[in-house]
């Protein structure tokens, strides 16, 4: 009989690569998954630790896991590189600590021989549900921003050679465990990719030599930074087809101060200009980004000018959290931090006004036909048979499209006629 395992992976999508990377390995050594950790022989958890808040979650997982006497609980990811200590020190129980994206010394635990593994990316094993696959073409970041603990945890950039990832795109685009239809490229940084090691920019490159693998087809940028994006690359979404216009470009705020004080380069008025010249271009451009409100030093009036350019600029999509003081950081021992209940008021406030931007634009679909990929079947509180998601609509968030109709399995994509909207989901027959 095999052993058992099974993985809680934690934090964003990059984070999940690594995941599937050693349920690669578990699999290759002859473990089976289980969707229940009580049936597990082996609990590996793959940590954040972004956020105090991802500790927390963290300090809440391994309570709960380590009382699975039977298995086998062992601890890997960003933890690894912050809050270690105080977690040993917490979770005796842990039987295994490994180093982050030590995939070698893992292996070895698994083997009790020297490991054979070579390349720092492995062939992997889908560890979550949906028809889509991430693409992580550089880990870490060189942009050294004042309230992140990224390049603490994951280093500086470190890009993946573009043959490499062409390589383990195909593998993606023909692993029968995963019947992928959409390749999300994402980063720290996907704007800096290659810097490290071509001297240049050289997403395009890349993005020229994914589209040609057969298998996928939508592919979709995600972490698109705002002072590293070039306007030039504008026509590699009018020239390649798969290439979905769909821009994830996080600012995190408007104000010029506030940006300086991040270490962000582009201003308001710099800011302001790329959406406008992104839409002026692709008129069929969807815009997303992310917002934090609380930064030290925000005021009332900094906060009005940021509902000012959220109104101006009317982004398809917002995605917002409030600053977290996070140790360690130069904006953690910044003056003038604000208030909690001061943050959470001014994030319901950004979130109303957004609410109402997001659904007046999904309108416009409305009385249209749009191709819908499906992914999940039955969503029994909207009495509706399946939902999926169209082309602006990005893995791993909450907008969807909840479907009426039949014939309609799973990966499957199906033109739907839109009838309504919410602010963050579209319906259709």
């Amino acid at each position: 009989m095999n052993q058992t395992y099974y993985i809680e992976s934690l934090g964003c999508a990059k984070n999940l690569v690594d995941s599937e990377a050693f349920a690669f390995l578990l699999e290759k050594h002859g473990y089976e998954w289980v969707s229940d950790p009580r049936e597990a022989n082996l609990i590996l958890v793959n940590t954040c630790s972004f956020l105090q808040d991802s500790l927390d979650e963290l300090r809440h997982h391994l309570q709960e896991l380590s009382t699975f006497q039977d298995a086998q609980l062992w601890v890997t990811g960003c933890v690894m590189k912050r809050g270690l200590s105080q977690f040993q020190q917490e979770f005796a129980q842990v039987h295994q600590w490994i180093g982050l994206k030590d995939f070698a010394a893992f292996e070895k635990l698994l083997t009790g021989a020297t490991s054979s593994t070579q390349h720092r990316y492995l062939e992997r094993v889908p560890v979550q549900a949906g028809f889509h696959a991430y693409l992580r073409i550089s880990d870490g970041c060189n942009n050294n921003c004042s309230y992140c603990t990224i390049p603490s945890i994951r280093g500086p950039l470190k890009s993946v050679p573009i043959e490499d990832l062409v390589a383990e795109a195909k593998s993606l685009a023909n692993n029968p465990d995963r019947a992928a239809q959409e390749l999300v490229v994402i980063a720290q940084d996907t704007c800096s990719y290659g810097l490290d090691l071509y001297g240049e920019k050289a997403l395009p490159r890349l993005l020229t030599a994914l589209h040609d693998i057969p298998g996928f087809k939508w592919i979709r940028v995600m972490y698109m930074h705002p002072d590293h994006f070039e306007l030039s690359w504008l026509e590699l979404w009018k020239s390649l087809p798969k290439l979905l216009p769909f821009f994830e470009i996080p600012i995190q705020h408007c104000h010029d101060a506030i940006l300086k004080s991040m270490g962000r380069r582009k201003g308001e008025r710099e800011l302001e200009n790329l959406f406008t010249n992104i839409r002026e271009r692709l008129p069929e451009a969807v815009l997303r980004t992310t917002l934090m409100v609380g930064y030290p030093g925000e005021s009332d009036a900094i906060f009005s000018a940021l509902l000012d350019f959220v109104k101006r600029v009317r982004f398809d999509q917002l995605g917002a959290f409030a600053y977290s003081q996070e140790s360690g950081t130069p904006a953690s021992r910044l003056p003038n931090q604000v208030a909690l209940a001061t943050k959470e008021e001014r994030y319901n406030a950004l979130m109303t006004l957004q609410e109402e931007i997001s659904e007046e634009l999904l309108q416009h679909y409305i009385g249209t036909e749009l191709e819908v990929l499906i992914e999940d079947e039955e969503v029994p509180e909207d009495d509706l048979p399946a939902s999926g998601r169209v082309w602006f609509q990005a893995p791993d968030l909450e907008t969807k499209t909840f479907l009426t109709g039949s014939e309609m399995p799973l990966g499957s994509l199906v033109r739907a006629n839109i009838y309504d909207c919410d602010p963050i989901s579209l319906y259709g027959e």
